[in-house]
Parts: C-alpha cells; structure tokens; sequence
C-alpha cells in the first residue's frame, strides 16, 4: 500500500493517506488539497529577487520605465526598467515587471515572471507591485460580464400605411 502526504492550503493541516484517497480528495476539494506543501504566510509581500544570466542595460529613454511593458524589443539586452546596467550573475530585487532573461530567486518573483510571460503584456498596469504585495491582475480577469437581454415587446408592430401627397 502506498502512501501520500497532503496539504490543506488554507490551514495548513498536513494528512498522510493511501495514494488513492489522498488523490481523490486532492482533486475533488478545488484547491483545497494539495500535494505541494502551502506557501508561508506573508510570501507575497516578501520583495521579488531576480539573478541576472544576461548583462543588462537600461534604455537610453528614462520615460520607458514610466510606461507599461513593452509587448516585444528586437534588443534583448535592454531592459525597459532598468535603472543602471546590470551585470551577468548580479542579484537585484525590484518590483517593476522582470526582464525574460532574469532567474527568479523567491516565490514572488517567480510567480511574477511566469504571469509577466503569460499574458498579454499591453494589458498589464505597470508594476506587479501594488500596497505592498504582489497583485498579478491584467484586468481581463474574472467573471465573464453577463449579456442583458432585451425584453420582448408585447405586440408585435404592425405596419400603419402611408398617406401619399396628392397632386
């Protein structure tokens, strides 16, 4: 008999159970139970710290880094929020959207660079950054908007002839 051990991701709660069972909660409880361990409280506030692969540099306009991402660069050293050049192997923690070329270092910047390469990039607000915490949102989520229907009018028109002008 094999075993499993499973989280409950809003208390916590750890429960080892027969692979079976414990497979059948996991995918039957919507996200309650899990078998990866639930994040630390607080992760999302903690600020994203990102490993350089690639030396960076900053663009040569200041306002680029006042303006939501770049959908697509043809120079890939350059990256829009950059302050300063960024040497290969630095460490550097920000809270602007991440160049693709940045390792992420803690669970916020990973979170933030999988949203930033997953969705469209001129939806995105500036920052990943907002009230001191991580708010991943393009504004395309959520519920779908409802259709309101027209209500039916209750007679149908009825054509009412014409009067034509005598001569």
């Amino acid at each position: 008999m094999m075993t499993a051990t499973i989280y409950n991701q809003s208390t916590g709660e750890a429960r080892t159970l027969e692979h079976v069972h414990a497979d059948h909660l996991a995918r039957n409880s919507r996200g309650a139970w899990s078998f990866a361990k639930p994040l630390p409280a607080g992760w999302d506030r903690e600020l994203p710290r990102y490993r350089a692969s690639i030396d960076l540099r900053p663009s040569q306009y200041a306002r680029h880094r006042q303006e939501p991402p770049f959908t697509s660069c043809s120079d890939t050293h350059m990256w829009q929020y950059a302050e300063r050049p960024i040497a290969a192997g630095e460490e550097i923690t920000t809270t602007a959207w991440p160049h693709a070329s940045l390792v992420p270092l803690n669970e916020t910047a990973k979170r933030a660079r999988e949203y930033f390469t997953s969705h469209q990039r001129s939806r995105l607000p500036q920052s990943p950054w907002r009230a001191g915490r991580l708010y991943l949102d393009d504004g395309l989520s959520g519920a779908v908007p409802q259709e309101r229907l027209l209500g039916r009018r209750p007679e149908p028109a009825v054509p009412s002839p014409i009067r034509a002008a005598g001569r």
